[in-house]
């Protein structure tokens, strides 16, 4: 396990926050999510004491009295997620879709390791027809000496037009690059003053690690990195061989990373000169 004091990683002053996996796939009897919850819990107990029922919540809309909007939890359960007691790790099972998120990282053949182990229970009884597969990395990029986000990275990236002779307080980028019929890479890198955070659609999934947000100055600039690697299936799949698709997915989100960070950044990141 991961040290919980220590940068995720093999880098000691790596920026990542949280990685997610996920597989989409196609419902079966032996894949509804309350089975594939009780072996889960039965081979990974010791890694997730707690399982918590998941609730879909409804909003509606209407021009009755009271407020215009309210929200209000369905009836029943949708899924189950099992969770770490130090809300770092969060594994959420629901009809057709399992996903693993975490904030401890030791490595990418760790990380893996555990996912595969995750992925023999969902295919304990034969393959699963894949929908889709989506890996996804988040940075927090945390500057030092004096530097911006911006300095990072290589010209072009995360550059933003300047604002009456400075550069914008907060700003915003969202690429997805299409790899054909083999899905796509979406890079998301938002900065701004302010401690950073998870991408809303992730808030409240798991804690970021508490050492690297111990990093941030108030004031200071910061920015969030986002990279989603995912592509799109029809197969059926062994636990073994979806476990290989992910390695590719991975193998393509770092030669993204490497592409757009700067030397000095890998420098600082790694602590190694470059």
């Amino acid at each position: 396990m991961s040290n919980h004091e220590h940068a995720l990683g093999k880098w000691p002053n790596a920026p990542l926050a949280l990685v997610l996996a996920q597989v989409r796939f196609d419902p079966e009897v032996d894949t509804e999510y309350k089975e594939v919850a009780a072996r889960l819990k039965a081979a990974l107990g010791e890694r997730f004491p707690a399982m918590k029922p998941v609730r879909q919540v409804t909003l509606v809309f209407g021009n009755t009295p009271g407020p215009a909007m309210e929200s209000k939890p369905n009836e029943g359960e949708v899924g189950r997620e099992l969770r770490s007691d130090d809300n770092r790790s969060a594994l959420r099972l629901q009809d057709g879709v399992m996903t693993y998120t975490t904030s401890l990282y030791k490595d990418s053949p760790h990380f893996l390791a555990e996912w595969r182990s995750m992925l023999d229970c969902l295919c304990a009884a034969g393959g699963v027809m894949v929908q889709r597969l989506g890996l996804r990395y988040v940075d927090f990029i945390i500057p030092t000496g004096g530097k911006v986000p911006e300095d990072y990275f290589k010209e072009g990236f995360g550059h933003f037009p300047h604002v009456f002779g400075e550069i914008a307080q907060t700003a915003f980028m969202s690429h997805e690059y299409s790899r054909g019929t083999d899905g796509a890479v979406r890079v998301q890198f938002g900065r701004g003053f302010a401690s950073p955070s998870l991408p809303p659609d992730l808030d409240g999934s798991v804690q970021p690690p508490p050492a690297l947000l111990g990093k941030y100055t108030e004031g200071q600039p910061s920015a969030v990195l986002d990279i989603d690697r995912w592509r799109v299936d029809s197969r059926r799949l062994q636990a073994e061989e979806i476990a290989g698709e992910f390695q590719r997915l991975r193998d393509d989100i770092c030669m993204a990373f490497g592409r757009i960070i700067t030397l000095e950044a890998e420098a600082e990141w790694s602590g190694q000169p470059v």
